[in-house]
């Protein structure tokens, strides 16, 4: 039996609570309960829109969880608010997990280059214009001063390749495929292209660029640009996840591989770890920072989208996002040094079974999407 005493201090202390306090409690309760569900949701293997959205936000998550975990804290003496601490512990642990390895205190999984040799060095820049932006005169003008051997832009239609003509008179090899659906797509190269083709890995609208570049020091890279479509309502992201697992698949076996845009994803997701696994290739962010390139109209709203993955022969010189060029996004701007040695010290993700058999379900359930036919 509990005693008297006890039962009068517990009835006592619940009643001189401030209504204003019970409240604020309940909204914080609450507003936990949601933070928790954004944490536990994007864990499911699953390709709804509505789940892998959860996907992008994760820094500013974890600083939500972190915040509503203070909020929490003057009411720990209540078994709600401990649960709801110990949760939002958890919520944090999980973010943090899937963010840490872009942190600037983690491994780095490319080295920095060893050679100075320009003979063997690749500068890249890409960036998503935003079809609907006018300022080609700031794309031109951050061009002519980061001098990059590459340059790859998305959301190009014919007005913007007829502004950016300029670009002809020092890159001598292009290709490029406009389109007014937001995915065209454009390869400007001072270095010689070869086999330059136009690719629909999964929706003939949707294309990339499949071309290999020959460096100063004769050797050839296989560079593959990228623009799949993002998760939005109404639009869940098997397409997406399957164009990243092909284009993985077609450049495992290259000796030598870039794979660069727009990819509408977080290096942190599960569709971006498996297309690592499945290409093998590195991401020179890692251990190095977010680098985020969108969105670049909003200062706390802002995800690393813009990306670029390279084979284990290459280095890192520099890695660095670009100031606004008007658009949504910011560039970026990537330089390597091809060093075969590097693949001796450095190693691409590995492909297990349960991998593989992600890998394939992605592409398999894509197919099955293209192959149903639309309703009237």
């Amino acid at each position: 039996m509990v005693p008297t005493e006890t039962i009068t201090e517990e009835h006592s202390g619940s009643s001189t609570e401030s209504p204003i306090r019970k409240w604020a409690y309940r909204c914080v309760l609450l507003l936990a309960s949601v933070a928790v569900l954004t944490a536990l949701l994007p864990l499911l293997p699953v390709d709804w829109w509505w789940v892998r959205i959860g996907d992008f936000p994760r820094v500013q998550l974890l600083v939500a969880y972190v915040v509503l975990l203070l909020a929490l804290v003057p009411f720990c003496r209540k078994t709600t608010a401990k649960t709801g601490i110990f949760l939002l512990f958890i919520s944090s642990s999980i973010q943090l997990f899937w963010i840490f390895p872009y942190l600037p205190f983690a491994p780095n999984e490319v080295e920095w280059a060893e050679s100075a040799d320009p003979q063997t060095r690749l500068r890249i820049m890409t960036a998503n214009v935003y079809q609907e932006n006018q300022n080609a005169e700031a794309v031109l003008s951050l061009i002519e001063q980061e001098q990059p051997h590459i340059v790859v832009l998305c959301e190009v239609n014919a007005r913007w390749i007829r502004d950016l003509k300029p670009l002809e008179k020092s890159y001598g090899w292009r290709l490029t495929h406009p389109l007014e659906n937001t995915y065209g797509i454009a390869v400007y190269s001072r270095l010689p292209l070869e086999s330059a083709r136009i690719r629909s890995m999964i929706k003939q609208e949707i294309p990339s660029i499949d071309v290999r570049v020959k460096l100063p020091s004769g050797q050839f890279v296989r560079l593959f640009a990228v623009h799949p479509n993002p998760p939005r309502p109404g639009e869940d992201t098997t397409k997406r996840d399957a164009e990243l697992v092909l284009v993985g698949r077609e450049v495992r076996d290259s000796p030598s591989a870039i794979v660069l845009g727009d990819l509408n994803d977080v290096g942190w997701s599960r569709t971006t770890n498996l297309f690592q696994e499945v290409s093998g290739l590195l991401d020179p962010r890692k251990g190095r920072g977010l680098y985020p390139t969108y969105d670049a109209t909003s200062s706390i709203w802002r995800y690393p989208l813009d990306y670029l993955f390279h084979s284990d022969d290459f280095r890192i010189v520099k890695l660095t996002t670009l100031p606004s060029i008007g658009s949504d996004h910011f560039p970026l701007l990537v330089e390597l040094s091809h060093e075969s040695e590097a693949a001796v010290t450095q190693e691409g993700p590995h492909l297990d079974g349960g991998d593989q058999e992600d890998a394939s379900d992605a592409v398999d359930s894509a197919r099955e999407l293209k192959e149903t036919p639309e309703e009237p």
